[in-house]
C-alpha cells in the first residue's frame, strides 16, 4: 500500500512539474478562408482524418480512434472538476461552439469558472493524432479523460486477449494483445493515471487519466497535449512514433496546414457570386482527401465513407469499395486531382478476379482473414467491372496519361471480356442475373430482372469507353468489334428501357421485356451520358423534376406514389445525394438549368447542415433530416457537390487525347462575374474569366496549352439574340444551337497565344431565375418546383409545382419587357404564383409570360 501511494504521489509530482515547465507554448493557427463556425450540437458528427489515423466523434467531444485498420478505443470523453468539487461537469453539457478548418476541429467548452478549447489535429502521414487543450480558468481545474480500450481490427476480423496498462515513463496507457503485433497508446505528458486495471484483461469501466491544473496561471498561453498513436508492428517502433508526435507539435500543425494549402491550390478553383458553391467545392476536395487511406497491409486506396462505429466494427463505410472508387474518380478528375485518381485506381487492380471481374468491397482487415475465400461480399456487384473501364477512360481522357492505359491493357481487356460474358440473353446489355447486383441490393425490385437501367447505362458507357481505349492504346484488331458492341449497347439501351406506357425510361425490364413501372431516378445515369433519345430523355427529366421525386433537399430513390415507398428505406424512398449527382448532371446535360441548379444547391447545403464540411450518405424522403444509421461523411454523396457543378453548371470538360477543351456554362442570368483557374487538361492549364453586362458577355482565356481547340458554348435563356462574336477584336464565325429551353452560340478557336478574349454581343431577353428554396433541418418538402420552362408563342411557358394554398415568387430579369403574365402576378421584378386551396399537397400550375422579344428574332443559323 505504501509503495502504491508513493508511486501515485511521484506520478502526480512529475506531471505537475511537466505542466509548469515543459508545456508547449501556444501559437496562433493560420487563419483559413474555409473556416466553418456554429454552435456545437451534442450528437452531431465530426471527424479529423489522415492517411493512417482517424478521430471519429460528435460535437460533444466524445470520439473513437482508429489507426487503420485497428480500432484503438471508443467513447473518449472529457469531464471537468472545479477546485475540490467531487461533482463532474460533463463536457457535452457545456460545449458551445465548433470551428472547423481542413486541418483542425476546435470545440469550445465554457463553464462559469473556465473555458477550455480542445483542438483536434490528426497527422496527415503518421498513425497518430493530437488534442491540444487551451485552458483559461479562475479556479483550479482537473480534466479527466476517460475511454474504453478496444484494439480490434475492422469487422469481420478479430483479436483476443487485449489488455491495457499505464506506462509511467510515457504518462500514457498502452493497449496491446498477447502477440504484441497490434498496439495503441493514448496519454499526456501532463497526465496521471486514475484506473489500475489488471494487466491480463480489459475492464468493463472506462480507463481514465487526469490532468491537474492547480494554478491556472501556469498553463495560460500554453497547450496541454493529449497524444494518440497506434497500429500494427513493433511496440518499440510505435512508442518512438508516439514520442515523435509529442515532441513535434508545431511541425505536425504546419505540415497539416501545408498539406491542405497544397491540395486546394493545386486543383480546380472557382469564384462565383454564390459563396456557398465556392466553399462547398473546396470542402469537397478536403472530404475526398480524408477518405484516402494508407493501409499497412493493402496499400493506398479510397474508402467509401467514415463515421463513428460505436460498439460495432466498421467506421461507417470505411472499407475499400470498387464502385464508390470509380464513381468518385469522375469527380476527382473534374477537380483535376489526377495523382490521387491514378493511385486509387491502381489500388483496385490486384483484386481483379481470375475471370476478370473487379472487386466490389474489401475490408481493411482483409490481411487478418481469408477475405476472398471465407466471405461472400467481395464480388457481389455487377456494376464495378464496367465502371472500372469508365473510370480509367475518364482519367486517361482528361489527364492524358496514356501510359496508364497501356500498362493496364490486360486488366481492362479481362474486365471487358467478363462484361461481355454476362450478356446471357444476347440483347447487347449485361444481365443482372449473370453479372450481380446493380442499382438495388435488396427488396421487391432487386430480383427477377434481366437488366436494370443503372447496370445498363454503365455497361453502355463502358462499351463506348473501351472502343476509345482500344484506339488510344493502338490495339487496332479490337477496334471494329468494340465499336460494334458499343453501338449495339446504345441501341439496346434506347429500345429496351423506353416504356411507351409511362412515357419515361423505365427502371428495369425482365426476361419477357416487361418494364418495372415503379418510377425512380436511376435512369438519370444514362441520361447524364446522353444515352437516351433527346425528346424521351427530356420527358423523363421533366417527371423527375416534379415533387413525385424531387424534394427541397434532394431526389428520392423511388416515387412517393409507389406502394413500395418508405421515406427512411435506403433503396425505396430515402434521398441519396449520390443520386442527386446523376440527376443534376443529367438536367444540365439536357439544358434543364433551373432544375439542375435546384438539385445542386440542395445537395451543397448539406455541407453546412450536419457534419461540417461533409455530405451524409442518405436522408429521409419526407423530412429534411437523416436516419440515425446514416454515414455522415460519404464519398459518393460528395460527388453531388462536384460533378454537376463542374461539368454541368460550369460546363467544363476536356479531352487530352484529341486536344480539346470545352467551356459551356449554364449560368444564372444575374451572374455578372465568374472566374475559373487551374483547370488542367493534359499538360496544359486553363483560366477563364466571365464578365456579363446588359448586352455583352466577355470571356478572357489564359492557357499554356499548345495546339488545343477551345469550344466556348454558353447556354443562354430562351429568346436571347446573338448579334455578333469577336475573338481578339475580330468578328468570328460561330454556330448557334437552340431549343425551346435556350440558345447556345458555339465558338471554336485554337488559341494562338497565352491570352484570348471572346466577346459576345447580345440582345438579352426576359429570363426567369432559378427558384430560391431555403430548407432547414426538420422541414417538410415545401419549396416551389420548376418542372418545365420553354419558349412558346412569343413568351415563356412555365410549369411549376407548389403546395396548395401557398404563394411563391420567382425573380425575373428585364421585367420592363414583360407585356403580360397569365397564371401569375408581376410586381417589380418578381412574378408571384398562387396555388389554389381546394386541393391538397403539391399542385401543378402553368404560367405564361408574354414578352416583347418575338420567336422570329431567335437565331436559327450561323451568324457573323
Amino acid at each position: 500500500m505504501k509503495r502504491l501511494l508513493c508511486t501515485v504521489l511521484s506520478s502526480l509530482i512529475m506531471s505537475a512539474a511537466w505542466s509548469q515547465d515543459n508545456l508547449p507554448k501556444a501559437f496562433p493557427f493560420t487563419e483559413h478562408p474555409l473556416t466553418l463556425t456554429r454552435p456545437a450540437r451534442e450528437g452531431t458528427p465530426f471527424n479529423q482524418a489522415g492517411r493512417r489515423f482517424a478521430v471519429l466523434g460528435d460535437e460533444s467531444g466524445r470520439f473513437e480512434a482508429w489507426a487503420y485498420p485497428l480500432k484503438l478505443f471508443r467513447q473518449f470523453e472529457f469531464s471537468f472538476f472545479v477546485d475540490e468539487s467531487t461533482r463532474p461537469v460533463n463536457a457535452g453539457s457545456i460545449v458551445r461552439t465548433i470551428d472547423k478548418t481542413p486541418s483542425r476541429t476546435t470545440l469550445t467548452y465554457t463553464f462559469q469558472s473556465f473555458t477550455v478549447k480542445a483542438h483536434y489535429i490528426t497527422s496527415v502521414k503518421e498513425p497518430g493524432a493530437l488534442i491540444l487543450l487551451e485552458v483559461e480558468a479562475v479556479k483550479p481545474l482537473t480534466v479527466v479523460c476517460g475511454f474504453i480500450p478496444v484494439l480490434q481490427p475492422m469487422w469481420p476480423a478479430g483479436l483476443g486477449g487485449q489488455y491495457a496498462f499505464w506506462n509511467r515513463e510515457l504518462n500514457a496507457y498502452v493497449i496491446s494483445e498477447p502477440t504484441r503485433k497490434n498496439h495503441g497508446i493514448v496519454g499526456s505528458p501532463a497526465a496521471s493515471a486514475v484506473s489500475y486495471t489488471p494487466a491480463h484483461m480489459l475492464s468493463d469501466d472506462p480507463n481514465e487519466f487526469r490532468i491537474i491544473i492547480s494554478d491556472p496561471e501556469t498553463v495560460r498561453g500554453k497547450w496541454i497535449p493529449i497524444v494518440m498513436a497506434g497500429g500494427k508492428g513493433n511496440r518499440e517502433t510505435l512508442i518512438e512514433q508516439y514520442r515523435n508526435l509529442q515532441e513535434s507539435i508545431p511541425e505536425i500543425i504546419r505540415e497539416s496546414e501545408a498539406h491542405y494549402r497544397s491540395l486546394l491550390g493545386s486543383t480546380l478553383q472557382i469564384q462565383t457570386p454564390d459563396e456557398r458553391l465556392n466553399q462547398g467545392l473546396e470542402w469537397a476536395k478536403v472530404s475526398y482527401d480524408n477518405l484516402v487511406v494508407e493501409n499497412p497491409d493493402l496499400g493506398t486506396g479510397l474508402v467509401a465513407g467514415l463515421a463513428a462505429s460505436g460498439s460495432s466494427g466498421r467506421p461507417g463505410f470505411g472499407w475499400f469499395f470498387g464502385g464508390d472508387t470509380y464513381i468518385n474518380a469522375l469527380s476527382l478528375n473534374s477537380l483535376c486531382h489526377y495523382s490521387t485518381v491514378r493511385q486509387i485506381l491502381e489500388f483496385m487492380v490486384p483484386f481483379q478476379r481470375d475471370d476478370g471481374k473487379m472487386a466490389h468491397e474489401i475490408s481493411q482487415a482483409a490481411a487478418y482473414i481469408d477475405w476472398f475465400g471465407d466471405y461472400p461480399y467481395a464480388y457481389i456487384h455487377g456494376d464495378t467491372s464496367p465502371f472500372f473501364i469508365v473510370a480509367v477512360h475518364d482519367y486517361v481522357r482528361m489527364s492524358g496519361d496514356l501510359e496508364f492505359a497501356v500498362s493496364l491493357w490486360p486488366v481492362l481487356k479481362k474486365a471487358y471480356d467478363w462484361c461481355l460474358s454476362t450478356d446471357a440473353n444476347s440483347d447487347g446489355l449485361m444481365d443482372n442475373s449473370s453479372a450481380g447486383l446493380g442499382a438495388l441490393e435488396y427488396g421487391a425490385l432487386a430480383g427477377g430482372l434481366a437488366t436494370d437501367i443503372y447496370l445498363g447505362a454503365i455497361w453502355t458507357r463502358a462499351a463506348r469507353a473501351m472502343a476509345d481505349l482500344c484506339e488510344w492504346t493502338k490495339h487496332s484488331d479490337f477496334i471494329p468489334d468494340a465499336r460494334r458492341n458499343a453501338e449495339r449497347a446504345v441501341q439496346a439501351f434506347r429500345r429496351l428501357f423506353w416504356d411507351p406506357d409511362t412515357g419515361v425510361y423505365a427502371y428495369a425490364f425482365n426476361d419477357r421485356g416487361e418494364h418495372v413501372k415503379e418510377f425512380s431516378p436511376w435512369n438519370a445515369v444514362g441520361l447524364m451520358w446522353e444515352l437516351g433519345e433527346p425528346d424521351r430523355s427530356a420527358a423523363t427529366l421533366r417527371r423527375i423534376a416534379s415533387s413525385e421525386l424531387t424534394t427541397d433537399w434532394g431526389v428520392r430513390s423511388i416515387s412517393i406514389n409507389s406502394s413500395y415507398y418508405q421515406p427512411l428505406n435506403y433503396n425505396y424512398g430515402a434521398v441519396w445525394p449520390f443520386l442527386n449527382s446523376w440527376v443534376a448532371s443529367a438536367h444540365f446535360r439536357h439544358h434543364f438549368m433551373h432544375q439542375g441548379f435546384a438539385v445542386l444547391k440542395a445537395t451543397m447545403d448539406h455541407v453546412y447542415h450536419h457534419q461540417l464540411g461533409a455530405v451524409g450518405e442518405v436522408f429521409s424522403g419526407s423530412l429534411h433530416t437523416w436516419p440515425q444509421e446514416s454515414v455522415s461523411h460519404q464519398g459518393f454523396s460528395t460527388a453531388g457537390t462536384v460533378l454537376p457543378l463542374v461539368r454541368g453548371l460550369l460546363g467544363l470538360d476536356g479531352d487530352a487525347m484529341s486536344r480539346k477543351v470545352v467551356f459551356a456554362p449554364q449560368f444564372r442570368a444575374d451572374w455578372d462575374v465568374v472566374t475559373v483557374s487551374n483547370y488542367r487538361i493534359g499538360e496544359g492549364s486553363w483560366e477563364f474569366e466571365w464578365l456579363r453586362s446588359s448586352r455583352e458577355i466577355r470571356l478572357d482565356v489564359r492557357t499554356d496549352a499548345v495546339e488545343y481547340e477551345l469550344l466556348t458554348a454558353p447556354f443562354l435563356g430562351p429568346g436571347t439574340r446573338i448579334d455578333s462574336v469577336l475573338v481578339n477584336g475580330m468578328k468570328t464565325e460561330f454556330e448557334c444551337f437552340k431549343n425551346s429551353r435556350g440558345v447556345q452560340p458555339r465558338i471554336r478557336i485554337r488559341p494562338a497565344g497565352s491570352q484570348q478574349r471572346i466577346q459576345l454581343y447580345i440582345t438579352p431577353a426576359v429570363e426567369v431565375l432559378p427558384a430560391v428554396v431555403e430548407s432547414r433541418v426538420g422541414d417538410s418538402n415545401r419549396g416551389l418546383k420548376i418542372v418545365w420552362l420553354e419558349r412558346e408563342n412569343r413568351g415563356i411557358r412555365l410549369v411549376c409545382e407548389g403546395l396548395a394554398g401557398e404563394s411563391y415568387h420567382l425573380r425575373v430579369t428585364r421585367s420592363q419587357d414583360i407585356l403580360e403574365v397569365r397564371g401569375g402576378r408581376l410586381k417589380g421584378d418578381l412574378i408571384f404564383i398562387d396555388f389554389p386551396e381546394e386541393e391538397e399537397g403539391f399542385v401543378e400550375k402553368e404560367a405564361w409570360i408574354k414578352t416583347r422579344t418575338s420567336e422570329s428574332e431567335l437565331p436559327i443559323k450561323n451568324r457573323y
